[in-house]
């Protein structure tokens, strides 16, 4: 008699999962959803799976509804809300397709949302860009597709099997910590899982031009990432081979599972994806997971010792029947964590000295520049200097850091708190900071006008939301790790190099104070629009 997956048995153990460390999921399915696809609230690219690289074929929630009533679920639910006149609608919703309407990277940006496709998304960029008269911006465009390959291969992918490790651990281990997303560089295996990853990615390409041989192939190659997760220095054939075989005979019951899944995310589209973030995302990576090790535990039952499969699937703790309350132990794996990454540790609990705290304030405002700045060039297609300031800092990013890390101590011992104080803190903080600009300056440096749910243009709720997330990630991930790094700096460094940072921060506030940075791409009209955006390129001039 075959083994069959009994999916109700699945979605009970899968509810299980959830509901232990539920934030800590949350957190952990957001940050690899920004990392793996763009992590966004927007409805109207709402593909299941899309940004949590699901073990089945994909089922697109706008195909579902989009395509039928001809809108986005975005105007949808616009729509009903001004038909019982909760909200009034200043503006109309753009879909992801056309959002970026200036600049030379948004034409690639637009055609990788439309094509809903990587790939067709780089050849329908460089066809545009190429082949009409423009030699110089088709560099940018060949640069820009060089630079997210790479990040594709060796970053993405990567995550997308940590993403995989930290559930199949999560199942079985109750304080499964967010670093096994680092599993693959922890242990040395990156190549290796990088060349999987791509060949299972340019494979499942070839195949969907056949549409029905790359439905079966999506489900067929679902495995890999569970595979890699528990053997990373498994071989490319076997990789495939196992993952064939594991999916046998159960591609029907996981297309019902996916059916099931797609109804949520119609329903999860009418409430801004609010229940895809905090409930559907989560679970259905606890579900594939639990997939995973059923399939697994059928193939190693009655198989001898010497079986290819108990020589690859070897990890013999992820089958464990009981619930442990503690971590995975590292000391039992088969492989052996690199010395080189013995910085990657976890202790959020930790106490941080001045000089720690005052590099995490200038890193923090650099990181928010920079983001600042790549958001500026990719929407707008200037390449400008954002902030008030003169340097390569923004000090609102530092300061909302700092209150996070030192202020918000307290409420570390609970994530949920953490997120709503890191919601609130930094709401109150950018709300007074863009009115205080405005009361000095004149002048507006963002501007959330049209944005659902927005107080006076200075902060929305997609914001919000966001930085409370970041507030989590920040003191339960990054201040550690940046904490480790910034000790391998030498002692008798670290208080020059925090006195000529402040110094030339005290230097570049008094100039600022009197000669604040304004204009293209850096200040904001009353209509919303960077100031001098008349010059910029938009697809149709291209």
């Amino acid at each position: 008699m075959e083994n069959k997956l009994q999916i109700k048995s699945l979605l009970r153990d899968s509810w299980k999962a959830v509901r232990r460390k539920y934030f800590i999921n949350v957190l952990i399915v957001f940050i690899v959803g920004v990392i793996v696809g763009g992590y966004t609230f927007s409805t109207n690219n709402a593909v299941i799976g899309n940004t949590q690289e699901p073990s089945a074929g994909t089922i697109s929630a706008n195909v579902m509804v989009g395509r039928i009533t001809g809108k986005s679920n975005a105007q949808i639910i616009e729509e009903m809300a001004q038909g019982f006149d909760l909200i009034h609608i200043t503006a109309d919703p753009q879909s992801t397709a056309q959002k970026y309407t200036h600049g030379v990277i948004s034409v690639f940006a637009n055609q990788a949302s439309s094509s809903g496709s990587f790939g067709f998304g780089i050849l329908n960029g460089i066809n545009i860009l190429l082949f009409k008269g423009s030699v110089g911006r088709s560099i940018v465009v060949f640069s820009l597709a060089i630079v997210l390959l790479l990040f594709n291969i060796f970053v993405r992918n990567i995550f997308i099997v940590g993403r995989a490790r930290y559930f199949l651990e999560h199942r079985r281990f109750n304080d499964t910590r967010a670093d096994r997303l680092l599993f693959v560089y922890r242990y040395g295996c990156t190549f290796n899982v990088a060349r999987i990853m791509l060949l299972r990615y340019v494979y499942q390409l070839l195949w969907n031009f056949t549409i029905v041989g790359g439905v079966i192939k999506a489900y067929e190659y679902g495995m890999i990432p569970y595979i890699l997760a528990e053997n990373p220095t498994i071989s490319a054939r076997e990789c495939f081979k196992l993952s064939k075989e594991l999916s046998m005979n159960n591609k029907k019951r996981m297309f019902g599972l996916d059916l099931v899944y797609g109804v949520a995310y119609i329903i999860s589209s009418f409430t801004y994806n609010f229940l895809a973030v905090f409930f559907l995302n989560p679970m259905r990576q606890c579900t594939t997971a639990e997939i995973y090790m059923t399939l697994r535990g059928y193939k190693l039952a009655g198989m001898g010792s010497s079986s290819r499969y108990s020589i690859y699937l070897n990890d013999r703790l992820l089958g464990i029947s009981n619930m442990s309350e503690g971590v995975y132990p590292e000391s039992a794996y088969a492989l052996k964590p690199l010395d080189t990454r013995s910085w990657i540790k976890i202790d959020y609990d930790r106490k941080y000295t001045f000089s720690t705290i005052v590099l995490f304030f200038f890193t923090f405002s650099f990181v928010g520049w920079a983001w600042e700045v790549f958001y500026t060039l990719l929407n707008e297609g200037v390449l400008a200097n954002r902030g008030t300031m003169t340097g390569p800092w923004l000090p609102i990013y530092g300061v909302g850091g700092m209150i996070i890390i030192v202020f918000l101590k307290p409420l570390r011992k609970n994530p949920l708190v953490m997120f709503g104080g890191s919601f609130v803190a930094c709401g109150v903080l950018e709300y007074f900071a863009s009115w205080i600009l405005e009361q000095l300056f004149d002048a507006k440096w963002w501007d959330y006008t049209g944005y659902f749910l927005n107080i006076n243009g200075r902060v929305c709720l997609e914001g919000l939301f966001v930085f409370g997330l970041a507030g989590v990630a920040f003191t339960y991930l990054f201040a550690p790790l940046l904490d480790n790094l910034y000790s391998k700096l030498k002692k008798e460094w670290r208080k020059p190099v925090c006195a000529v940072l402040l110094i030339a921060f005290a230097i570049d506030l008094a100039w600022s104070a009197f000669h604040p940075n304004m204009g293209a791409g850096v200040t904001y009209d009353e209509g919303g629009m960077g100031a001098g955006n008349e010059t910029l390129i938009t697809e149709e001039e291209v």
